[in-house]
């Protein structure tokens, strides 16, 4: 179930788990990237625009 959708990603939640899509960002071929977040990392991405992204940028670390 979605449960957030701003910022350039949706957020959602499955059997109790929180997941995090947003785009690769590439310029070709670009796709979704889908992964899993803790609950704490959902409620940061919910905040603001800057926060969303420093979520997004720690999971592709």
């Amino acid at each position: 179930m979605k449960i957030f959708s701003n910022y350039g990603c949706e957020i959602l939640e499955r059997e109790g788990r929180f997941f995090i899509r947003f785009d690769s960002g590439q310029s070709a071929g670009a796709s979704s990237i889908e992964k899993e977040i803790s609950h704490e990392q959902m409620q940061k991405a919910k905040v603001s625009e800057q926060d969303a992204y420093e979520v997004i940028l720690r999971l592709e670390q």
